[in-house]
This record gives C-alpha cells, sequence and structure tokens, in this order.
C-alpha cells in the first residue's frame, strides 16, 4: 500500500486540531457559564446604585442633567420611568436596551405635551378676574344687592315689629331681587325650625332678617364665582394655533412610541424563539 505523501498526511492532521481547538472553546464557554452563575451582582446598597447608572450613563438617549434642569424637569422622574420599563420589559442587549430607552423617551414627550396645554392654558386663564370684574352687569348687579340691602336696614324697625315686609317694599325688591318672596318665605320656615315654635310671631322677624341680609350678601360672590367658572372653562383649551401644534407633536409621538414598541416586540420574539408576543 502507497504510504500518503507529507503534504497528504497534513492535510489530514488539521481537522484534528481544529476539532481540539473547538473542544477547549466550549470548555472554556461551559466554565465561563459556570462563574457567571456564581456571580450575585452588587451587594450593598451603594453598589446597585451604581450599576443601576450604567445604562444611564452610557444609553444612546442619555441625557445630562443640565437639560433636565433648563426645561425645570426632575432627572429623577425619568430615571424612575426609565427602570420601570427596563423592568418591565425586560430588555437583553444592545438593541432591546435602545428600543426601551426610545419608548421612555416618547413617553416623556408626551409628558411636555402636558406640561405645554397646561401652559398655554394658564397664560389664557391670566386675565380671568380681570374680565370678570370689568363686565358691567357684575357691578351693576352688585350696587343693586346693596341698594336692596339698604333698604331692608330702613325697614327693619317695621319688620321686627310686624314680622311682615311691607309690600310696597316687596314689590321694590322683587323688581331687583327676582322670587325674593319665595327667598323670604324660605327663609321664614327655616327660622320657624331653628326656633322651634308653631306659628309665624314676630320673634321670627329679627332672625328672617338677618338670613335675608346674609343671603343678599353672597349673591354677588356666587355670581362672581360662576361667572370665573365659565370664563376659565372656555379656556381649558388650547387656540387654534397651540392646539394644532400640540395634535401633530402628540401623532408623531405617538407614531414612533408605537414603531419603538413593535422594534422591541420583534427583537424579543427574535431572542427567545417564542411565535408569540413576549411583551408584558
Amino acid at each position: 500500500m502507497n504510504k500518503p505523501s507529507e503534504e497528504t498526511a497534513g492535510s489530514f492532521s488539521k481537522p484534528a486540531a481544529n476539532n481540539k481547538a473547538a473542544a477547549v472553546s466550549l470548555r472554556k464557554v461551559a466554565a465561563n457559564r459556570q462563574n457567571a452563575l456564581k456571580s450575585t451582582g452588587p451587594r450593598t446598597a451603594r453598589g446597585k446604585a451604581f450599576s443601576r447608572r450604567n445604562a444611564w450613563k452610557h444609553g444612546l438617549f442619555a441625557r445630562e442633567l443640565d437639560d433636565f434642569v433648563m426645561n425645570r424637569e426632575d432627572p429623577s422622574e425619568y430615571r424612575e420611568l426609565l427602570d420601570g420599563l427596563r423592568e418591565q420589559f425586560r430588555s437583553v442587549g444592545s438593541a432591546e436596551e435602545l428600543e426601551v430607552e426610545r419608548i421612555a423617551q416618547c413617553w416623556w414627550r408626551l409628558k411636555r405635551a402636558c406640561r405645554y396645554e397646561n401652559g398655554v392654558n394658564r397664560v389664557a386663564q391670566g386675565g380671568v378676574r380681570t374680565e370678570v370684574l370689568e363686565q358691567a352687569w357684575y357691578h351693576g348687579e352688585r350696587e343693586c344687592e346693596k341698594t336692596t340691602i339698604k333698604w331692608l336696614q330702613d325697614a327693619q324697625e317695621v319688620i321686627e315689629a310686624t314680622g311682615e315686609i311691607p309690600e310696597e317694599l316687596k314689590k321694590r325688591i322683587s323688581t331687583r331681587v327676582p322670587n325674593f318672596d319665595v327667598i323670604w318665605t324660605v327663609l321664614g320656615a327655616k327660622a320657624k325650625k331653628e326656633l322651634n315654635v308653631s306659628s309665624h310671631a314676630s320673634a321670627l322677624a329679627p332672625l328672617i332678617f338677618n338670613m335675608a341680609v346674609r343671603v343678599l350678601k353672597q349673591i354677588p360672590e356666587w355670581r362672581f364665582d360662576s361667572a370665573w367658572e365659565t370664563a376659565v372653562a372656555q379656556r381649558l383649551i388650547p387656540n387654534r394655533k397651540a392646539l394644532d401644534k400640540l395634535l401633530r407633536f402628540e401623532t408623531a409621538v405617538e407614531r414612533m412610541l408605537g414603531r419603538a414598541l413593535d422594534r422591541l416586540e420583534r427583537l424579543q420574539r427574535r431572542r427567545l424563539g417564542e411565535a408569540g408576543s413576549c411583551l408584558p
């Protein structure tokens, strides 16, 4: 039998060497895995806090503290949002980590959109009080209540003596305060209940009188509060220019958020080899 040449023999010896190297590499990988199992990670609070900031400092979308300060934002809130998303999505590897950071950025931008809307509304509401106070009806109606109170005070002795409002005065007051006779009747029933008497007596007149004066004094404040609520409610939606900007911004951010979620889901499916979504 012919002996193989040196060249031929050399060619047969190379696969054996490659197999040996492969076996060594596999043993090394297995040993590394076993050693990794022995690692518990940072144990102290300081070590955990330092480790927690690794991705924060080196992430693609990491922000400097000055950026948050300039925008009057709390960096710890953003860090909590990012850490919460990492824990929720259990990201593994750089690609998944970057998508989680993109998601955090999108949510942070949506929060800014809310701040923008609130800021626009605050500016719009800045002149509400002046606007309400300058309304002619407010000052005019307030003077009416003052005049009505003066009429009652002028007739106080007669009211307390008879327990009734003179008809002429009642007509005058009714022209300024609609349904004042109904108000007086309700106050009379309340006074009877408080004094625990069964019939309308002159003793009730002082109590009814004081109640009526208090009600008349409160009417302008009730009217002012109602006008204030109306004026504020009309400014809860931003003006057309600001609203258009806000809607376009939110639409763009929500589109980016949806794409980032889809990419993360595909990455995690590929990593875990699952047919279904592995997102929470």
